[in-house]
């Protein structure tokens, strides 16, 4: 306790000495953790809207030429005891609108593509969408369409309003089908822009396709991702049931290989939503990179910066460590009265870096970025929304104060194993 009291008293003594080592501190601690917490924001973004655009965290696909379910409740009657206990299993029609548009009071916009939606089931998932007005309420079983915001103002509608939309069905006629615009949503990325969702049944008359008729079945499973593990258990249930396909990181190795025509009889493959997300991976690799990268930097900087100026500290005190061992102090107790310093000067330096953190997640979300071409892929109803995790913190912390006391302990035991009337012979 004595060593504590003395360290302690010592600290407060010398603070305009330590307080460079505790705002260097502070800011490489907080500028790790903002770092960290706005990339796991930005991805959380992208994630979420990723899984409404893919149906979740999975996707089950296949045929034998073309992707197709022509019963495609029985196919989810059968892959539903496959997963947990509140996952979500349902049919979806990706339509391909090269050959479709909307139309309202003689204006008219193309689309990249109009997803089939079992609303009755993705219900929650839609929940997630930034919506400008309206939302996913009571369009199950209806002629209603989600449109992107960008769109609906090309367009000039708002929610309530009649579009038309004129489709090529699927023996070559045009149809013209009216639809209600129940939502706006407000993310206009690379998933959301130019493609717009309606319920299944209604997409696939129109399109004159059986009702029971899919081309890929999307997967959502509860809390979350699903784990790598749990995708391997998955897999090899499926391939008892299925004459399944291996999995991929890449779903184009699977399209390659189906739409070629190589498989001999149908064939089913259990996408995942990284695979789907391969062409944005390297993006997405370069963010995680770059965060590791000022991590590894700044601690590096703090542990250069507190230990090279402690060793000058510790090298000036040396005639006040003779004068501790000059009345019985011990160098073990002298050394850890000295580390007890520089942790404590640590630790109350990463709680100020985390309430710096705290600060810049905070006023990064003041800004509205929507304006940036293609970026709205990683915000949340326009801004940046970082996620703030205590244990990232704790560890950071803990490698902060570890790695720094190590070479603190290095850059000050040569002080401490001078004799003692050696030491009382240096003047500061």
């Amino acid at each position: 306790m004595n060593v504590f009291k003395m360290g302690l008293r010592s600290l407060l003594y010398r603070k305009r000495q330590y307080i460079s080592l505790f705002l260097v501190c502070l800011f490489g601690v907080g500028v790790s953790l903002f770092c960290v917490y706005l990339i796991q924001g930005m991805l959380f973004a992208l994630e979420t809207k990723a899984k409404i655009y893919y149906g979740g965290d999975l996707m089950f696909i296949g045929g034998k030429n073309k992707l197709s379910f022509d019963n495609a409740k029985s196919f989810v009657e059968k892959l539903e005891p496959v997963f947990p206990e509140g996952t979500t299993v349902s049919s979806r029609f990706d339509f391909d609108a090269d050959y479709a548009a909307f139309y309202f009071e003689g204006t008219g916009v193309r689309q990249r593509i109009i997803k089939g939606v079992d609303f009755a089931k993705e219900k929650n998932l839609f929940k997630a969408f930034n919506y400008v007005a309206g939302g996913v309420e009571d369009i199950a079983g209806t002629n209603g369409v989600l449109l992107s915001q960008p769109i609906a103002e090309i367009l000039g509608v708002k929610t309530g309003d009649s579009i038309t939309m004129m489709l090529i069905t699927s023996r070559g006629y045009t149809n013209t089908v009216t639809l209600v615009v129940k939502g706006i949503f407000k993310d206009s990325s690379l998933f959301g822009m130019y493609t717009s969702y309606m319920d299944i049944n209604h997409l696939l008359e129109a399109y004159g396709m059986p009702r029971d008729w899919a081309n890929r079945i999307c997967i959502n499973v509860p809390d979350g991702s699903a784990s790598e593990k749990d995708i391997l258990m998955y897999q090899k249930s499926l391939e008892s049931l299925f004459n399944m396909f291996h999995l991929v990181e890449d779903k184009q190795v699977f399209y390659d290989q189906l739409l070629s025509g190589k498989f001999s009889e149908p064939t089913y493959a259990l996408i995942k939503l990284s695979a789907n997300l391969e062409d944005l991976q390297i993006l997405i690799d370069a963010m995680k990179g770059i965060a590791a990268f000022v991590i590894i930097t700044l601690l590096v900087i703090i542990i250069v910066g507190v230990s090279s100026t402690y060793r000058i500290i510790a090298m000036k005190r040396i005639n006040e460590i003779g004068i501790y061992m000059s009345i019985g102090m011990k160098r073990q107790d002298i050394l850890f009265m000295l580390l007890l310093e520089t942790l404590i000067l640590l630790f109350f330096g990463c709680l100020g870096g985390l309430c710096f953190a705290l600060l810049l997640c905070k006023l990064v979300g003041v800004f509205n970025l929507s304006i940036i071409p293609a970026f709205d892929i990683f915000l949340t109803d326009g801004v940046l929304v970082p996620i703030v995790s205590i244990g990232f913190f704790v560890l950071v912390a803990i490698a902060v104060c570890v790695t720094t006391l190590v070479a603190v302990l290095f850059a000050v035991r040569k002080s401490v194993s001078v004799m003692p009337s050696t030491a009382l012979g240096v003047t500061e």
